[in-house]
């Protein structure tokens, strides 16, 4: 086979010859020694694509995509392995791709067979099939180097908006507690509970850990568990009157003794937030030493009371700006026919001499389209440029069954609809009468429950990949 080969080279390279003979007869050819492919990339490939038809009936289609183009090969010339780091998306037909290709010196590419040891021009015209790694043989001009490339492209398995969950082995710790909060600090799950007439601590390490374990720290304070708000690598929590803090849920420093605020409700990434007895925001920028009264816009009365959770993101209108917004319900006493939950944002200047930060409400009238429902345990995260709510049954004069529906929201937090990517995995506890969820540093969602003591972790599969 190699010696058809060479003989199909010196054709090649004859033919090379007598086109420079024919326009010039001065030109010199030069033949070089070395062999290299120095760049590769995909032209198009086969994709299968899926749609609904206006009667929701789902089918597929095949189309000839350039999509593809934009995914960059890396080529190791060393260990000869040419490879995409970023998978192709789902649908894509490994066995049918266009390509392109350039050598160093004009050198010859012939590409191997999947069945035999044949050699073939490595011909950028034909569709090639790329379903498992192939070979590519480069040679030199002058005939005396070869130089082999395993090319391969990788596809992904998964749809990148499918969201996968995973069971943990249910937690006997949270079986025995009535309410829970939990957060992520510096690479741990810390859960904190009211137990007795004060609040324990719980944690795991969320990278390396299954099952969630007592620490021996606890908060004199039975409502500790529901004043704690985590800033960059610190949590903040108010114990009583004090207000202390801690970088791994275990040990706690007292910042200040005597707090103006009865409640600690929100972080942005330069300030932190409380609430006075009679529902009036303060604001502290030197985590928790001192406070100032901040501006709001609507009375005290509209503020939530209990469920409360917050999100602070990047403000996608203004550069070094905070979002953050807070989550929560209001006392059934006072709306008991009340059937959607609390919403307040403040937007946070962060540049010097920004205006004051001042809370507003987010008042849900007749207008109002999809406004969040009053749930119970109500859970409130940012993930995936979204905001996602988490809730049982709805409380007040909401109907919704309990855990039914997780809800999103693209506008922050105007309009909520429900997630149709992301639902309660199969087997969820529905009859758990607390849950608390939180996100970790490499895109998963947790889900923690009392009751069956369930816990869950799951994340989309296209955030997954980049970690």
């Amino acid at each position: 086979m190699r010696r058809h080969f060479i003989s199909l080279c010196l054709l090649f390279l004859a033919a090379i010859i007598m086109a420079s003979c024919l326009n010039s007869d001065n030109d010199d050819v030069t033949f070089y020694d070395d062999a290299a492919i120095t760049a590769f990339s995909l032209s198009s490939v086969e994709m299968t694509r899926h749609t609904t038809d206006s009667t929701g009936t789902d089918s597929t289609y095949v189309e000839m995509s350039t999509e593809v183009s934009s995914y960059n090969f890396y080529i190791d010339q060393l260990q000869g392995l040419i490879y995409n780091v970023d998978s192709l998306p789902v649908g894509t037909n490994a066995a049918k791709i266009l390509c392109t290709y350039s050598t160093k010196n004009n050198s010859y590419a012939a590409i191997k067979s999947m069945t035999s040891d044949t050699l073939t021009y490595f011909n950028t015209a034909d569709t090639i099939d790329f379903s498992s790694p192939r070979t590519i043989s480069v040679f030199s001009t002058s005939g005396l180097n070869e130089k082999k490339y395993t090319i391969t492209v990788n596809v992904h398995k998964e749809s990148a908006d499918s969201f996968k969950w995973t069971q943990y082995p249910d937690s006997r710790v949270l079986t025995t507690l009535r309410d829970m909060k939990s957060h992520f600090l510096n690479g741990n799950i810390i859960v904190m509970a009211p137990v007795d007439n004060a609040t324990k601590v719980y944690r795991m390490n969320a990278a390396n850990d299954k099952v969630l374990t007592e620490d021996d720290a606890t908060l004199d304070d039975a409502n500790a568990y529901k004043n704690a708000v985590v800033k960059g690598n610190t949590m903040f929590v108010l114990d009583g009157n004090k207000v202390k803090k801690t970088q791994d849920g275990h040990n706690y420093e007292v910042v200040v003794d005597q707090a103006p605020i009865s409640r600690l409700v929100a972080a942005s990434s330069t300030e932190v937030y409380g609430l006075t007895a009679d529902n009036r925001f303060m604001a502290s920028t030197d985590d928790c030493l001192t406070w100032t009264e901040s501006d709001m816009d609507s009375e005290g009365r509209y503020v939530p009371t209990y469920d409360l959770s917050f999100v602070c993101q990047d403000f996608q209108y203004s550069k070094n700006t905070d979002y953050v917004l807070l989550v929560g319900n209001r006392h059934e006493a006072t709306t008991a026919t009340d059937s959607l939950a609390v919403v307040w944002r403040n937007i946070v200047e962060k540049d010097a001499g920004s205006n004051k930060s001042s809370w507003t409400y987010m008042n849900y009238d007749s207008r109002s389209q999809s406004p969040l429902k009053s749930l119970s345990s109500l859970n409130v995260i940012a993930y995936d440029n979204l905001l996602l709510a988490f809730g049982g049954k709805g409380i007040n004069g909401c109907k919704e069954k309990a855990y039914s529906s997780i809800y999103a929201s693209s506008d922050g937090g105007m309009k909520w609809v429900k997630h149709t990517n992301i639902e309660y995995p199969y087997g969820f506890d529905n009859s758990a009468s607390a849950m608390t969820v939180c996100t970790d540093d490499n895109d998963y969602v947790w889900i923690m429950l009392n009751s069956s003591g369930q816990v869950w972790r799951g994340r989309l599969n296209k955030l997954g990949w980049r970690h």
